[in-house]
């Protein structure tokens, strides 16, 4: 439970810089918190980001151990 806790107050801005690089990254969501994102995804409130973008982010910050273990 503390380690889904974590990650709802993970904010997308505290990923790896390796992360942050990638194509489309939303960046305009950097100081937002999982809990956050998925509020707006679930509200359908696209007026910060797009749909895309909102679970893109939502996806980086939920696998971020796997994804950084890609090379």
């Amino acid at each position: 439970m503390l380690e889904e806790i974590a990650k709802l107050t993970t904010q997308l801005g505290t990923l790896p810089a390796r992360l942050q690089r990638a194509p489309d990254f939303p960046s305009q969501l950097k100081d937002y918190t999982l809990y956050q994102i998925e509020r707006m995804l679930k509200a359908s409130d696209f007026s910060i980001a797009t749909q895309a973008q909102l679970q893109m982010a939502q996806k980086l910050i939920r696998q971020e151990a796997r994804l950084m273990q890609k090379s």
